[in-house]
Order: C-alpha cells, then sequence, then structure tokens
C-alpha cells in the first residue's frame, strides 16, 4: 500500500491545481469576465460554478454593489465669490462589465475617473449656487442636479461628430448650451431651441455661448453614478474666523434692531394703555361725582322735607347733636341766656310749650 499512497498523493495534487485552473465560482455579489490571452472571451452576470481553458483564460472579478468613492476636500467657489471647502463622497455601480473592462479594468482606476468627474461636476454646480443655498436645506436639489450631470461624459465636438450611431444626429447625445454667472444673474445647462441646434450642428459654435457635448457614462465606461452627497461644507480655514466674526455682528445687528423694534412696540402699548386707563378713570370719576351729586340732592331734598315736617325737632335733634361733641363730664360752658345752645340746657319743652311769665 505503501507504493501507491506517494503516486495516490501526486495525483491528488495534480487534480487539485487542474481543478483550481478549470473551475471558478462566481458568487452573487460579483460580476466576472474571462479574458484568453488577454483577450476578451466571456463574461458572467448570474453566481454559479463555471469552467475555464486551464492557464490560457484568466478570470477578472468585479463588485456588482454600489461602490463608494470618497472624493478629497476641495476648496470650490461659490456663485457669490465665496469660497467654501465641500468634502463629498460618490455611490457608483458597474453596469456593463465588458465595456468597464476594456476602458478601466480595474476598479482603482474607475474611482480615479469617477472622482474626477464629479468633482467637475460639482466645481460647475457649485459656481451657480450661492453659499447660503448650499448650507441650507435647499442642498438637497444641488446634490440632485450633480447627481443627473455625472450620469453623463463631457467629450468634444470631434468625439461627438465621430459616435458610431450617427455623430451628432447620435440619439443618445446631449447638446446643451453651458450656463455661468452672467451680469443678469445665474443661468443654468439649457437644451438648445430647435434653431440654435440647427445652429450648432452646422457651425459648431453659437455666438456668446459655450457647447457643451455628452454622452451616457454607462456607454462610455460601463458604470452608472447612483448618487452624490456632500458629507460636510465648511469655510476654509484660512477665513472661518473672520466670517465667523461677521456672522456674530449680523447676528448681533438683527438682535438689537429686534430689541428696538420691541421696545417701540412697548412704548406705543403702554401710552395706549394709559390713555385707555386715564379715559377710563375719569369716566368713572365723572360718574361717581354724578352719584355723588345725585345722593347730595336727595339727602337735601328728604331733609328739606323732613325739616318742614317739625322744624322743631330738627332744631332739638342738632341741639343733641352739638350738646354730645361739647359736654363731657369735666366740661364747662358759659352761656348767654338767650344762646340758642342754651335753649334746650333750660328747660327741656319746647319754646311754644314753656310757661310764661
Amino acid at each position: 500500500m505503501a507504493r501507491f499512497a506517494i503516486p495516490l498523493l501526486v495525483i491528488l495534487i495534480i487534480g487539485a491545481i487542474v481543478a483550481s485552473q478549470t473551475f471558478y465560482i462566481v458568487d452573487e455579489t460579483q460580476l466576472a469576465i474571462v479574458t484568453r490571452f488577454g483577450a476578451f472571451k466571456e463574461a458572467h452576470r448570474s453566481p454559479g460554478l463555471y469552467v475555464k481553458t486551464p492557464l490560457a483564460d484568466s478570470v477578472t472579478k468585479l463588485d456588482k454593489r454600489l461602490l463608494r468613492v470618497d472624493a478629497p476636500p476641495a476648496a470650490l467657489l461659490t456663485a457669490d465669490k465665496r469660497q467654501l471647502l465641500v468634502d463629498a463622497y460618490v455611490r457608483y455601480r458597474i453596469i456593463d462589465p465588458l465595456k468597464f473592462f476594456k476602458t478601466l479594468r480595474t476598479e482603482s482606476r474607475a474611482a480615479s475617473r469617477v472622482e474626477n468627474i464629479v468633482g467637475s461636476e460639482l466645481r460647475r454646480e457649485v459656481a451657480l449656487d450661492l453659499q447660503t443655498d448650499i448650507i441650507s436645506e435647499t442642498r438637497e436639489e444641488i446634490m440632485r442636479r450633480v447627481t443627473e450631470g455625472s450620469k453623463r461624459l463631457d467629450i468634444t465636438r470631434a468625439e461627438a461628430q465621430a459616435l458610431p450611431a450617427g455623430g451628432l444626429s447620435d440619439p443618445s447625445l446631449e447638446i446643451v448650451i453651458a450656463g455661468g454667472v452672467t451680469e443678469e444673474g445665474i443661468k443654468r445647462d439649457r437644451v438648445p431651441t430647435a434653431d440654435e441646434l440647427g445652429t450648432i450642428i452646422r457651425d459648431g459654435t453659437l455666438e456668446g455661448e459655450e457647447i457643451r457635448y455628452r454622452v451616457p457614462l454607462v456607454d462610455s465606461f460601463g458604470i452608472e453614478v447612483v448618487d452624490v452627497r456632500i458629507k460636510r461644507a465648511d469655510f476654509p480655514s484660512g477665513v472661518a474666523s473672520s466670517i465667523y466674526d461677521r456672522m456674530r455682528a449680523e447676528r448681533q445687528r438683527i438682535a438689537s434692531a429686534e430689541r428696538a423694534e420691541g421696545a417701540e412696540q412697548d412704548a406705543v402699548i403702554r401710552a395706549r394703555v394709559d390713555r385707555e386707563v386715564q379715559f377710563i378713570t375719569q369716566a368713572a370719576e365723572g360718574e361717581a361725582a354724578q352719584i355723588r351729586g345725585d345722593a347730595e340732592k336727595t339727602a337735601i331734598e328728604t331733609l328739606a322735607v323732613e325739616l318742614g315736617r317739625d322744624p322743631e325737632f330738627y332744631a332739638f335733634q342738632r341741639s343733641l347733636e352739638a350738646y354730645r361733641k361739647l359736654l363731657d363730664g369735666n366740661s364747662t360752658i358759659i352761656l348767654n341766656a338767650d344762646s340758642d345752645l342754651f335753649l334746650y340746657l333750660e328747660s327741656p319743652l319746647a319754646p311754644e310749650d314753656r310757661p310764661t311769665e
């Protein structure tokens, strides 16, 4: 048995080597490109076990999931001539593995090319936006425009004329008039009118306008940009402190204006309330004086009526009130005999009931 062990082991090793060179596995996250002596042979998009010619065929596996490219932070100039340090990332996917292999071959080269394309589109878009738009909630719309713009590749007019499906009439070719910041304001890329398109195709120029020829990125490199996002948009370190100082000064100015407006409204409200209080007080005082006058009038009328009924009793009552205030246990009063106050001290009888001498 020992004589057959070594040959059997050699056969197994050779078989394992041949099997590894003959069979290969593509899982559900991969795409496979098979080349024979460097020339493309076939591509596999579905997972499974496949066979190739040993030694002659080579297999290149690509990731068919969303791939991420982190672009380095770049200082970009906005439409209002302010710099922003923009840090963005890109998500892309390999759509056509054959086109990808022929043009880019590796994911590292693809990442470099995608970074350049998206960086150029981001620079162009930021140049048409205000600084406040980029750092506010409108950033979502900016990112949408950058993503859509990054799905196409700018080519020259000569390259556009050489397109295989009709040159400048190629249905995949997009011809646009480039936008920019002008004296009239911000202008974005637009589709030319029929007359302008005819002039562009015929002459290749349009007076005062920049022409862009664009083709789908998937037709050129076999990849598609799915999403572009800004991770961070900050001021450059050299100007950040001065910008923050201006922002603080602006906020203080706004706060001072708000306080001044509040003080003004406070003074207006207080003046109105004081006038209303004065009006209500004067009205109440007038009404109280009228009530008091009516009460005094009623009291006087009542007193007059009662006095008319019995004047002598009223005189007697008034005298008693005077005695109560003037006389106490130690009072000494000297009165004239004919004084009205002495009248009821002399006799409790009424004057008409007193005996005459």
